[in-house]
């Protein structure tokens, strides 16, 4: 399961508590008519069930019979800041696996305009002289009825400009089209390895449109287009979820990490659908000390990652997530190599990788690779920063390598013992981050972040340099 997929799953088992039932259908109807995260959802004699979930997901103290008043704007603010981050619209995708139609949205999908838009690309799929493939001709009806993935994409843009709405729906149909066509002509398979088979994203939107950029996903035709594809590939639920979202690309990391969002999955929808995504830019450091060939420090980029036919053994992979700590450990290790004390060579040894930051493409796929080929002889080590980011990309690797994860001095006891050591008092978390901690729980010790949010102190990776190097000093075998 995806980490979109378990933080989905956890939500629907945390929503399903018998408390949360008229409150969320409260929600759901106040959202509706206002349109927008705004007044309350008025609890009526609110039994003690409701009481016990609304007082724990908010923080109040209210009692059983009491009329209870849940403001929607502090309600969504709790949600995005807990460890199911959606807004109210999403979590009603997640749990009903429908979108939730305001008011607006009901008249918008009966409206003669909102029809005529689609009028309008089916005149001009007409003119192209050739048959709309079934798939597509279901989702623009979809589309039409406000029930397919990017219906709320192309709400926003009509709803700013109709005009503007047609055309990016009329690049994201036309592209969907000629590549259906394309792979009807010649299959191919998963899109790695086929070569001309094969078609890179800005190539297809220059042929479909006469754009190279017209598909970036940070166009709306290219967020249509992607919502599409992954519908295509998805369950009806999946499809909702991801409908109402946008995910981001390597450069937007930071912000995917925290919905959840996986860059590698991100590129495996496109290449279901025989689309070629940019493989340079995603990239790894590493650095393989012992081995039959020492590698590194080194950049691969992700289509080198998956082009390397054959992966060296290694004993373990340890994973930093800041670059200064990476050189660092190199440095040291260097330094040892050139005095002798580390022999270059011996067999195997452990892989040292770095993810600046939340784990590329290319470092999920490689240590996918190791993982799947069984070259890997031991388990996955993280090291992050204590802070909200750090928890929220140790997480999102956890959750992917649950059976061989391993916190790297990243546990409660690294960070009371590492805090005790430090330059006080250093860098402290703000209220909003102590309220994120609240929410979140780290994957693999459920004391972390109430430890974390307790002591309001960030202990960054730097501030234990000394352990980590320990710990890679016994992984070399140095006594």
């Amino acid at each position: 399961m995806t980490g979109e997929g378990t933080r989905a799953a956890r939500a629907r088992s945390y929503f399903s508590q018998p408390g949360f039932g008229r409150i969320l259908r409260e929600i759901w109807d106040k959202y509706a008519g206002l349109e927008k995260a705004g007044g309350h959802a008025v609890i009526k004699s609110a039994s003690a069930e409701e009481c016990e979930v609304i007082n724990a997901f908010m923080g109040w103290y209210k009692r059983a019979g009491e009329d209870v008043r849940i403001p929607l704007a502090e309600f969504q603010r709790e949600l995005l800041n807990s460890a199911f981050p959606y807004t109210i619209p999403e979590l009603h995708v997640v749990i009903t696996g429908r979108p939730l139609l305001t008011k607006s949205d009901r008249k918008l999908v009966s409206a003669e305009k909102w029809r005529s838009l689609f009028s309008s690309i089916k005149r001009l799929l007409g003119r192209e002289g050739a048959d709309c493939p079934s798939v597509v001709a279901e989702w623009i009806s979809g589309l039409e009825q406000g029930a397919a993935a990017g219906y709320r994409t192309l709400r926003e843009l009509w709803r700013q400009s109709p005009d503007k709405a047609e055309k990016e729906l009329w690049y994201a149909v036309r592209a969907w089209t000629l590549l259906i066509a394309m792979r009807r002509d010649a299959p191919f398979g998963n899109g790695r390895n086929e070569g001309d088979m094969a078609i890179r994203l800005p190539v297809l939107a220059a042929q479909a449109v006469g754009d190279p950029h017209a598909l970036d996903r940070n166009t709306a035709a290219g967020r249509l287009l992607f919502q599409a594809l992954q519908a295509s590939q998805s369950s009806p639920l999946e499809e909702g979820i991801h409908g109402a979202s946008d995910v981001a690309d390597d450069s937007g990391m930071a912000a995917a990490a925290s919905l959840g969002a996986d860059s590698l999955k991100v590129r495996e929808i496109y290449r279901g659908a025989g689309v070629l995504d940019d493989d340079i830019s995603s990239s790894v450091h590493y650095y393989l000390p012992v081995s039959r060939q020492a590698r590194g420090p080194g950049v691969l980029t992700l289509r080198q990652v998956e082009a390397d036919l054959c992966l060296e053994a290694v004993t373990r992979i340890y994973i930093v997530e800041n670059p200064a700590v990476f050189s660092s450990l190199v440095d040291w290790s260097e330094q040892r190599i050139r005095d002798g004390i580390v022999g270059s060579d011996r067999h195997t040894g452990p892989l040292l990788l770095c993810t600046s930051g939340p784990a590329s493409a290319a470092a999920l796929r490689w240590i996918d690779r190791y993982v799947q080929e069984e070259r890997l002889g031991g388990n996955i080590y993280y090291s992050g920063d204590f802070d909200v980011k750090g928890i929220e990309i140790g997480n999102v690797l956890a959750t992917r390598y649950a059976s061989c994860f391993k916190p790297w001095r990243f546990d409660a006891a690294a960070y009371e013992s590492g805090c005790d050591h430090a330059f006080s008092p250093g860098v402290v978390f703000s209220d909003e981050d102590c309220m994120r901690l609240g929410k979140l729980q780290a994957v693999w010790d459920q004391l972390l972040c109430d430890k974390m949010s307790r002591k309001k102190r960030k202990l960054y990776q730097e501030e234990i340099l000394t352990s980590l190097i320990f710990d890679w000093r016994a992984a070399l075998g140095i006594e």
